[in-house]
C-alpha cells in the first residue's frame, strides 16, 4: 500500500454518520411529523463533510470498493437498530460507474421500502460521463425506481441536476430536493418565483417536493402557507447521531 493509499484510508478512519430528518406539516393541526432521516456524512477532524476525502475516495474504483464496505457496515447498523425508520442515502453519479456500488445497492434491495437514493448534483469525474448529456443516457433512475427504492434528485437546478435532467427522466423520479443555500444572496421574492415553479413542477407529476435549509421560523411558516409543507434544515434539527431516543424536533407554532 502506497503512502498516498494509506492516507485516503486514514481519512475513512474519520467518517461518521449523522442524520437530519425529512418533516412533513399537518397545516390542519398545526403539528409535524418525520417522513424520513436523510444520512450525512461527517468527518470527526471538523464535524462536517469531508467533500475532498470523499472526491478523492470515489476517483478510483479501488478506494470507492473501500468507501462502500464501510458505509454498508454502518448503514446497515442503521436499519437494524431502527426498524421502524425510513432513510435515504446520497450516492455521487460517479459511483453508478463501479460494480461494488451496484452490489451494495442489491444487497439493501430487500429493504427498499424504507430506503430512497439520491442522486447527488455533482457532475462524474470520469471520463465516461464527461458531459451531462452521457449521463442523461446513462442515468440509474428507471433501475432503481424498478427495484423499489424510492428515487430523490437532490438540490435540483444546481450541478447536473437540471431542469433538462428532470424533464428527460419523469417517469422514474419520486422526490425533488431544492436548497435554499443555493439562493442565498437573492431577494426572498426571486427566490420564491423559483421555488413556485418548481413546486408547480412537482404537483402537475405527482412528486414530493422537499425544500432544504430551513434556518428559521419565518421562512418555515411562509414556506407552509404557500403549500411547501415538506421541510428540512438546521431550523427543525440538525444532523446528529440516532439515538434510541432522538431530540424533540422544533416546533413553529
Amino acid at each position: 500500500m502506497t503512502e498516498y493509499d494509506v492516507c485516503i484510508v486514514d481519512e475513512l478512519k474519520q467518517f461518521y454518520l449523522v442524520c437530519q430528518p425529512i418533516i412533513r406539516i399537518q397545516t390542519n393541526e398545526l403539528i409535524e411529523s418525520v417522513v424520513d432521516y436523510e444520512v450525512l456524512i461527517r468527518s470527526r477532524r471538523n464535524d462536517r463533510f469531508p467533500f475532498d476525502a470523499f472526491r478523492k475516495l470515489i476517483e478510483y474504483e479501488g478506494y470507492n470498493d473501500i468507501f462502500i464496505e464501510w458505509f454498508e457496515k454502518e448503514f446497515r447498523y442503521l436499519l437494524q437498530k431502527f426498524p421502524d425508520y425510513k432513510f435515504d442515502i446520497n450516492i455521487d453519479p460517479q459511483q453508478f460507474k463501479y460494480a461494488k456500488t451496484w452490489m451494495f445497492i442489491n444487497s439493501i434491495s430487500n429493504e427498499c421500502n424504507r430506503i430512497g437514493i439520491e442522486i447527488t448534483e455533482s457532475i462524474p469525474l470520469n471520463d465516461e460521463f464527461a458531459t451531462q448529456d452521457e449521463f442523461f443516457k446513462k442515468t440509474p433512475l428507471s433501475v432503481l425506481k424498478k427495484m423499489g427504492f424510492k428515487t430523490v434528485v437532490d438540490d435540483i437546478g444546481t450541478g447536473q441536476n437540471s431542469l433538462q435532467f428532470v424533464a428527460n427522466n419523469l417517469q422514474d423520479i419520486d422526490r425533488l430536493k431544492i436548497s435554499l443555500v443555493a439562493f442565498r444572496g437573492l431577494r426572498s421574492d426571486v427566490t420564491y418565483k423559483f421555488l413556485e415553479a418548481w413546486f408547480n413542477l412537482a404537483r402537475k407529476y405527482d412528486f414530493e417536493f422537499v425544500v432544504e435549509g430551513i434556518d428559521n421560523e419565518i421562512t418555515a411558516k411562509d414556506l407552509v402557507s404557500s403549500g411547501l409543507i415538506m421541510q428540512q434544515g438546521f431550523f427543525w434539527q440538525k444532523p446528529h447521531i440516532l439515538k434510541d431516543v432522538t431530540k424533540r424536533l422544533n416546533k413553529i407554532y
